[in-house]
Parts: C-alpha cells; sequence; structure tokens
C-alpha cells in the first residue's frame, strides 16, 4: 500500500522547505503566487489530502506557543453617502461575529466600500486584504444588494450575510424568514387573532426574494382565509398609504417592519394593543416596547465566522461552483403591543 502524500513528502519532491508548502496550501500571501500554483498543482497530481484531525491538533499547538497571535477576519460594510457607522442590526451581528471569533483563534476588523472616503471600492478591498494577509471575508446584510464582481475572490473565504449581492453567488447565512414568518403567525393565531395583515416596503420584501410575504400568504393558504386582507407592499411605507390600507382591511393585528406605523395608528385614534395588536419583523430595530421576531443578528455573525473559518480550514477560497445556505430561525420576544391572551379569550 503506498504511504500518504505529506506536506514534507511535497518539500521534498518540490525541493522547497515544508514551512513554504503548508503557507502555499493555506494560500498565504508571504508565498509568491507562481509558488502557490506549483505547490497546489503538486498536492493534486500527488493526491495530497489533508488531515483534519491533525491540522487541529498543530493549529491548537501553534496557539499555545503563541498566544498574543491572532488572524484577522474582514467584516465588510457599504458607506452609502460617506456614512461610515455601523446600523444597530449590523452592530449585533458585528458583536456575534467578533465574539466567536476571538474563540477561535481571530480578531475581526470592519471595512467600508463605497464612492466616498474613507470607503474603497471592491477591486481597492480585495488588494488591500491580500496584502495584509486576510483570508477571511463576511459581507454584511447591506441595505441594497451589491455588485462584487471586481473583487477577486480567488484569494478568501467569505460568505455573504442575507442576500446582498447582485453577483457573484457565495455561500449564505441568514436568517430563515418563510420559516419565522409561519411560526409567527401560527402563535399570533392561537392566541386569538383572526386579521392579521403585513405591511412593508417593497426593496425589504424583494431583498430577501419575497421571503416574508411569501410565508404570510402561505401561512393562510394552509391555514385559513385571513379573511381577505391582502399584505400592503408599497415602494416607500407612508403614513397616508398605511392608514387607507388600515382603514380598509380593519385588521386586528398589524406585522410590520417599521414600528412608525403604531404612531400611525394612535395619532389616528386607534388604540395598541386594545383596538388592534402589533408585531415588529425585526425585534433589534424596534424604537420602543413592543412584540416581534428577534433575528438572532449574533448567532448570524458566529455562524458567519465559523463558516468562513471552517472554510479556510478546508483551504476553500473562490466562487462557489454550488452555493449553499445557512439558516437560523428567530425566536419570538412577548411584548406590551399584544393583548393578554386572556383578555383576548374573555372578549370571544
Amino acid at each position: 500500500m503506498p504511504k500518504p502524500v505529506t506536506i514534507r513528502s511535497l518539500a521534498r519532491q518540490l525541493r522547497i522547505s515544508v514551512a513554504t508548502v503548508s503557507e502555499a496550501l493555506r494560500d498565504s500571501p508571504r508565498v509568491s503566487e507562481p509558488t502557490r500554483e506549483r505547490v497546489h498543482k503538486a498536492a493534486e497530481k500527488l493526491g495530497y489530502v489533508p488531515n483534519p484531525l491533525l491540522g487541529a491538533a498543530l493549529s491548537a499547538v501553534r496557539r499555545s506557543r503563541h498566544q498574543n497571535y491572532r488572524g484577522t477576519l474582514a467584516l465588510v460594510d457599504t458607506a452609502e453617502k460617506g456614512r461610515t457607522d455601523l446600523m444597530l442590526f449590523h452592530r449585533e451581528i458585528a458583536a456575534g461575529a467578533e465574539e466567536r471569533a476571538q474563540t477561535l483563534g481571530f480578531n475581526t476588523e470592519l471595512f467600508w466600500v463605497g464612492e466616498l472616503p474613507p470607503a474603497v471600492s471592491p477591486a481597492r478591498l480585495s488588494s488591500m486584504l491580500f496584502a495584509r494577509g486576510i483570508a477571511g471575508v463576511v459581507l454584511l446584510p447591506f441595505n441594497l444588494a451589491q455588485d462584487f464582481s471586481s473583487f477577486d475572490f480567488s484569494r478568501f473565504s467569505a460568505v455573504q450575510m442575507d442576500h446582498c449581492l447582485i453577483k457573484p453567488r457565495l455561500h449564505t447565512v441568514l436568517p430563515d424568514h418563510y420559516v419565522s414568518m409561519l411560526h409567527a403567525l401560527e402563535r399570533l393565531t392561537e392566541r386569538g387573532y383572526e386579521r392579521i395583515g403585513l405591511c412593508m416596503e417593497r426593496r425589504k420584501d424583494v431583498r430577501l426574494l419575497n421571503k416574508w410575504s411569501s410565508g404570510f400568504l402561505a401561512f393562510w393558504r394552509m391555514y385559513g382565509s385571513n379573511a381577505g386582507i391582502e399584505p400592503l407592499i408599497m415602494p416607500e411605507l407612508t403614513r397616508e398609504g398605511f392608514l387607507e390600507w388600515f382603514e380598509k382591511n380593519r385588521p386586528d393585528l398589524v406585522v410590520a417592519h417599521r414600528q412608525t406605523t403604531v404612531d400611525w395608528l394612535r395619532s389616528a385614534g386607534v388604540r395598541v394593543p386594545e383596538d388592534v395588536g402589533y408585531a415588529i419583523l425585526n425585534y433589534t430595530e424596534r424604537t420602543g416596547p413592543c412584540a416581534g421576531l428577534d433575528l438572532q443578528p449574533r448567532r448570524m455573525g458566529a455562524a458567519a465566522v465559523e463558516a468562513v473559518v471552517g472554510m479556510m480550514h478546508r483551504h476553500e477560497r473562490g466562487i462557489p461552483e454550488c452555493p449553499h445556505t445557512i439558516t437560523l430561525e428567530a425566536s419570538w420576544v412577548e411584548g406590551p403591543t399584544l393583548r393578554d391572551a386572556r383578555a383576548m379569550e374573555a372578549k370571544a
């Protein structure tokens, strides 16, 4: 039985050091591109297969010897109109990513892409990260989907969060919007709500491949008619448009992205939760006490880091042939914008 090909035997075959072969297989920028290509071709030709258990053990040894050294993972967001401050939801993702990265031996660093300084173009960012030896990239859920065709993904292990890219297609980490909507509606109907209305801005639904509205409509097709209340999906949600829809349909509960809908209802003399209930689709973005879906942004950040670090350990870089998706189900948060279940039973 032939002996397995090892890094040491590859080094002998290529007449270079073991360290160089090891770095080249990890696509380290410390090794020249021609040498990396030479090592990869030889590894493929000779049938080299990394030992994941040995790799994990060696990583632990290196960490114990060099406790002060930590690799860096890039978190990337878009700077719209020069803005370089993270939205609250993104801050929670970044916090979860940093916390998980620390346990895996990495730090995280935030980078911005955009047209105005200090942001840079995707192509420029690609060069910057490669020059610094940063091999892992997490693309935060951009407000507007971006074209990253000019970013050289062949040098990096990368994932996107939500569907934030027009192209290329990468592995994705995101909430399970569809299933989370189904479970939220199931919970709300068990509480006695019967006429539930969904309202949101079109871009928020389209950007997520219409998963919010699809889950909403599918629930009523499976479990009830919802008395014919059509979702209100507008290019831009306005007070006038919302109140017109509300008066026409008279839902007993509103599910929405923006808590300003509660202010609009109260300004029109509608009591919340006495006359109508309210649940927010992203609890992290609430502007006051309410019930709704916690999309688990910290766990999303942690899951994205785990995915990227795993890819780095497996030497998986570039645009995947078959992108896969990691979904996280939202958790439900009770709040004062829902009537007490016992009160609803008494009213019925």
